[in-house]
């Protein structure tokens, strides 16, 4: 783990995730048009553009949640999704993709807890049916990641009894107790009441700290400024601009970049 001090060097440059040519569509619908992205150990990306842009598409074809047509989406040196058969792209067999998914956590917008489970068994079931581990052992691990996100006393909380903000914070517990590779959030706090938004970045800003990898959907502009190493800008399905976030926030080239920011005036003042 990196001390707070380092949090903003990542650890390695060989990339965990890579990217290359993604395209996807819905029909007659190009939503992602050749997508290429390096993204390296230990650092924190941040996508940002319009709505319909192809980042939550993006997201979902990494942990192939969405099946992309063409293009490759590597993990930790892995090809996601799909296997070659006589010269052929095939999809793998369904175990094999649960087994890769284990690698990358995903959060999105909504909680998707079990109402009628607490916190914790919220978080043990995938270790255990995914993990293979023993009901002791996810049971310490979700208690320790519960603990990481400051819930150590909702152990027994049921989703109902929780405010959206803890819901989302037992939400990412629950994927870092599968030890993933890589985190994938989408639009975290879009869902959440304004006064509850700082407590879900404060965890993501924590695991940063801590050198988790992750690429990050947001439109939090100061927390996109503040904590990732490098900011990619979608716009119909292309990523059209990347860099520092003080090259792109402070700095931007493309007209299109500008446009999008401008929403944003007096947010880096």
């Amino acid at each position: 783990m990196r001390s707070p001090e380092q949090a903003r060097t990542p650890i390695r440059n060989e990339p965990i995730l890579r990217a290359v040519g993604v395209h996807k569509r819905f029909g007659s619908l190009e939503v992602l048009r050749g997508i290429d992205l390096d993204v390296r150990r230990g650092e924190v990306v941040a996508l940002i553009g319009a709505s319909g842009s192809g980042k939550t598409t993006f997201l979902r074809c990494i942990n192939l949640l969405e099946e992309y047509d063409a293009g490759q989406i590597f993990v930790d040196g892995e090809l996601i999704g799909y296997g070659e058969r006589d010269g052929r792209r095939e999809l793998l067999p369904e175990r094999a993709i649960t087994k890769q998914r284990a690698a990358i956590g995903i959060v999105f917008q909504s909680f998707n807890l079990f109402p009628h489970m607490t916190a914790e068994e919220n978080i043990l079931l995938g270790p255990m049916r995914v993990g293979g581990k023993s009901r002791q052992e996810a049971s310490t691990i979700a208690r320790a990641w519960l603990a990481r996100v400051g819930l150590a006393d909702k152990l027994t909380a049921h989703p109902f009894q929780l405010s959206g903000g803890q819901q989302q914070r037992v939400a990412i517990a629950r994927a870092l107790a599968m030890e993933p590779k890589l985190m994938l959030f989408d639009e975290v706090t879009s869902a959440l009441d304004p006064e509850l938004v700082g407590e879900v970045l404060a965890v993501m800003q924590d695991l940063a700290r801590i050198g988790m990898t992750m690429v990050v959907v947001s439109h939090e502009m100061l927390f996109v400024r503040e904590v990732a190493h490098r900011v990619v800008f979608m716009d119909e399905g292309r990523v059209v601009e990347e860099g520092s976030p003080h090259d792109l926030l402070i700095n931007p080239r493309s007209e299109r970049l500008k446009a999008f920011l401008s929403r944003f005036q007096g947010v880096f003042r």
